[in-house]
């Protein structure tokens, strides 16, 4: 298969190296330090990411080594191809959580993406943007829930995924699920952030009434 073939050239090729084999190649996002683009390759979709600049490459690398940890965890979009200046991932299927969320389907959303951000703080990799899921989490029709966007992500002690999306939570989360005492699940994540114990965090998802 062309994929497998590709797979295994792994950091010898550039995105310049398959363009001709991608069909339906598109844009699809831009941001600070790459460009997203979707086409199918070998009849898979999946989702191209390459710098927006050489000065970014090494971003976009770091990004697929981070996926390569998380997809372990069934977290983000399953990394398929790892190249010089690009990676590519299996397209996932779903809209913005901005566009998705409401009353009726926070509590199922919101304990996906907590659940997900004590996996990241487990694995010791901070995203460093669950305070503001709106652009970076996708969700599909069946409501299941995919970080995405690992750019800024980086191996750390300073593990703060589950206290920003609590942020959030008592922010503009409030707007969809509501949380009686907010000073008390700020004080739960005061408790988690200096001890990141199985008992703290369950004890966040007990008071958020979350599976």
């Amino acid at each position: 298969m062309l994929t497998s073939i590709l797979n295994t050239m792994n950091m010898k090729l550039n995105f310049e190296d398959i363009k001709k084999n991608i069909k339906e190649l598109k844009k699809i996002g831009e941001g600070w330090r790459g460009v997203v683009y979707s086409g199918y390759l070998n009849g898979e979709k999946l989702a191209f990411k390459v710098p927006s600049d050489p000065i970014h490459i090494p971003a976009i690398q770091k990004e697929g080594m981070i996926l390569e940890e998380v997809n372990k965890r069934g977290i983000g979009g399953q990394l398929v191809l790892k190249g010089n200046d690009f990676i590519a991932y299996r397209f996932i299927e779903g809209k913005h959580f901005k566009d998705v969320i409401n009353k009726e389907n926070a509590k199922k959303i919101f304990s996906q993406i907590l659940n997900q951000a004590r996996e990241l703080d487990k694995l010791g990799i901070s995203k460093d943007e669950m305070h503001r899921p709106h652009k970076n989490v996708l969700v599909d029709e069946n409501l299941n829930v995919y970080l995405i966007d690992f750019e800024r992500a980086k191996k750390t002690e300073n593990l703060q995924n589950v206290t920003q999306f609590i942020q959030y939570l008592i922010s503009g989360g409030s707007n969809y699920y509501l949380i009686k005492d907010k000073r008390k699940l700020i004080e739960l994540a005061r408790e988690y952030k200096k001890n990141m114990t199985e008992e703290n965090f369950k004890k966040i998802k007990d008071f958020l009434r979350f599976d």
